[in-house]
């Protein structure tokens, strides 16, 4: 409808990630500064005016307002996540931590299936490709009007708490910024799964459907709901994993398991002419196991007071991946076009690239395995029974960063390796931002 290319089109999606490399940091710091209640009515609020210049851009058949609309999109969807995730860090810090983000996650998900299963037949019913984005538009005027609610409920709950109890709760989440110094190298380590697998993950879902079509022969509908079965299971998998962590752990043990079935759903999609379903559940059962196990795990090795910029770190690096991998793939995907007559071998080098994009992942994994196991009292892998004791052990590890930032002298703690994680962020930030533009150009 557009009359884009393969990597006009990559440019688009990561127009998204993009404006994310940096916002959650950012978002993650206003919200440890300042609280969860304005950042969240302001991200509801671009997430839905977004999605307004998208819709609008259909009928011009314009590519840069969509592109900008994606982009007012993106500075909302970015926050928000790391709002609902800050909360429920903060409120289930111990039990029952791992059951509500799964909660969440799954709302995601389910949101994210329907959406993909239906967005084709929308756009037949009305006979227009831009009444699916009117449809999504309407849902994020409702979620919009429903933070509204929020704001109102929580404005009143402050009026009711008395005055020592918000003095002793404020005091308890104080933030100060130089804690980033202090971030654990176990920490750092999620942050680059984050930004292989989780790349991985979000790159490919803006592809799979598109790829069901070209390898395996398949119409537009039937594509689309192939595709859509790579949100199926975190719907039905991830509320009886957050249960799962909550009583036996084993978290490491699944973002390994996690990035070994990555890697096999794309030997599956990408070599062999078994039926994508097959590969799509795999990569599904990815999808469920590996975002709860990273998120619930950095909730429990940072402190309360610095959980929102650790998590809005983290989401950067997923969009940095995203956005790096994105244009990756549209590169490789219009070379193999132009190389390959058949298109149903166009996405031989993207599939090729994400063998060892998941490859990579596991290896990271793996290292986290063993850190967890040999500096922290496997108290990442710990059930409810022992976790009690691993925490114990390493309680004065995790608030030492805290007393660190408290010292007059703090600056003689810090050491060069912990500007270094810090520079590497930085480094792939502009990198990402330098591929988007000039694709984008």
């Amino acid at each position: 409808e557009l009359g884009i290319t393969n990597t006009q089109y990559g440019a688009l999606q990561s127009s998204v990630s993009a404006v994310n490399t940096v916002l959650p940091i950012l978002g993650g710091l206003f919200i440890d500064s300042f609280g969860t209640t304005t950042g969240s009515l302001v991200a509801t609020f671009l997430i839905m005016f977004g999605n307004l210049v998208i819709s609008l851009s259909t009928h011009s058949r314009s590519f840069p307002a969509m592109v900008v609309g994606r982009i007012f999109y993106g500075l909302g969807s970015g926050t928000i996540t790391v709002v609902q995730e800050t909360i429920l860090g903060s409120w289930f810090k111990g039990k029952g931590l791992a059951l509500t983000i799964a909660i969440q996650i799954t709302t995601s998900r389910i949101a994210s299936f329907l959406s993909m299963g239906t967005a084709i037949p929308i756009a037949d019913r009305f006979g227009f490709y831009g009444a699916a984005f009117w449809a999504n538009f309407v849902t994020c005027a409702i979620s919009f009007a429903i933070n509204i609610v929020y704001m109102l409920a929580m404005r009143r709950i402050r009026r009711n708490t008395p005055e020592n109890m918000l003095s002793r709760l404020r005091s308890k989440h104080r933030f100060n910024p130089r804690l980033v110094l202090f971030f654990f190298g176990i920490y750092w380590m999620f942050i680059v799964e984050s930004f292989t697998l989780g790349g991985g993950w979000n790159s490919f879902l803006h592809i799979n459907s598109e790829l069901v079509k070209l390898r395996f022969g398949v119409n537009d509908s039937i594509a689309a709901w192939s595709a859509s079965v790579s949100q199926i299971m975190p719907i039905f998998l991830v509320p009886f994993l957050g249960w799962f962590f909550d009583q036996y752990g084993m978290r490491t043990d699944m973002l390994v398991l996690s990035t070994s079935l990555f890697t096999i759903s794309i030997a599956l999609l990408g070599f062999t002419m078994l039926t994508p379903i097959v590969g799509l559940v795999i990569f599904s059962i990815s999808l469920a196991l590996g975002p709860l196990a990273e998120i619930t795990a950095i909730s429990l090795i940072l402190p309360s007071s610095s959980l929102g910029t650790g998590l809005g770190i983290y989401k950067s690096a997923m969009n940095i991946g995203s956005t790096i991998v994105d244009i990756v793939v549209g590169v490789l995907q219009d070379r193999g076009s132009r190389l390959l007559e058949d298109t149903e071998h166009s996405y031989d080098y993207v599939m090729a690239f994400f063998m060892v994009w998941g490859i990579l992942s596991t290896v990271v994994a793996t290292t986290i395995f063993f850190v967890d196991r040999r500096k922290w009292h496997s108290l990442l892998r710990s059930n409810a029974r022992d976790r009690g004791e691993a925490y114990h052990l390493v309680k004065d590890k995790i608030n030492r960063p805290m007393v660190y930032v408290s010292s007059p002298n703090w600056r003689e703690y810090v050491q060069t390796w912990n500007y270094m994680p810090l520079a590497m962020l930085f480094t792939l930030l502009v990198i990402s931002l330098v591929l988007f533009a000039y694709k984008l150009a």
